[in-house]
């Protein structure tokens, strides 16, 4: 066996590495840090990368006490349309209407105490 090592074909030419590398570059986009954390947290969660900040707490909801009741058919998707329209949730979509059930038929005891308990 001999100690030499096969040719890899280039013969003696000169190669330019140029040649194997692309020059051209395309115009970097700036984008803000914002942007960049928004889709950097996204595609991470994708492979299972969760953030390690703290998640910011929702404000603590002032509706606490349950309220239910029956109602006839069909009126629960009225109220639910209601709401949509006022563009409100059903909580306040129920305060409004107790508000202007006091207001129409003139219960002032009743909406001092309604004023009370909502802090206006």
């Amino acid at each position: 066996m001999s100690n030499e090592r096969a040719g890899l074909g280039f013969d003696d030419d000169d190669i330019d590495i140029a040649d194997l590398v692309d020059v051209h570059e395309e115009p970097k986009t700036i984008v803000s840090p914002e942007v960049l954390k928004k889709n950097l947290t996204k595609e991470s969660a994708k492979y299972g990368f969760v953030s390690r900040e703290v998640p910011r707490r929702r404000r603590v909801s002032p509706y606490t006490a349950q309220f239910g009741g029956k109602c006839r058919e069909g009126m629960k998707p009225l109220f639910k349309e209601i709401g949509e329209r006022l563009d409100c949730y059903d909580t306040e979509t129920l305060e409004r209407a107790i508000l202007a059930l006091l207001e129409k038929e003139g219960l002032s005891d009743l909406l001092e105490r309604y004023n009370q308990i909502t802090d206006r």
